[in-house]
């Protein structure tokens, strides 16, 4: 299983509108989510900057497949407007693990 972290960011104005549409995230995305192997997906917000945290069992492979989903296109073009490129023109960033708990099975 991978753990995954991006960073994102939006104008901060932009705050009630990115949790409304999150509020509303496709069925028929989350489901496409379940079928490339992703377990958890969280989207935390402070100050404008989004920190994405992802367990998936090959991250890889999860976003080839899902870049030719039709919904995850869908729900792209929905969120375009509101996403800000970094330098490289991206929208997302990856961040490296700095340190990782893992509690001890009893």
């Amino acid at each position: 299983m991978e753990h995954v972290s991006f960073v994102l960011r939006i104008d901060p104005a932009d705050e009630a509108e990115y949790f409304s549409r999150h509020g509303r995230v496709y069925p028929e995305l989350e489901e496409a989510f379940r079928q490339v192997g992703i377990h958890r997906y969280h989207i935390f917000y402070h100050e404008g900057l989004l920190f994405a945290y992802m367990m998936v069992e090959d991250y890889e492979a999860a976003m080839k497949t899902l870049a030719d989903h039709p919904a995850n296109a869908k729900w792209q073009n929905f969120m375009r407007d509101m996403l800000l490129p970094w330098e490289n023109g991206e929208t997302s960033k990856p961040i490296k693990e700095a340190y990782r708990y893992v509690r001890p099975e009893a």
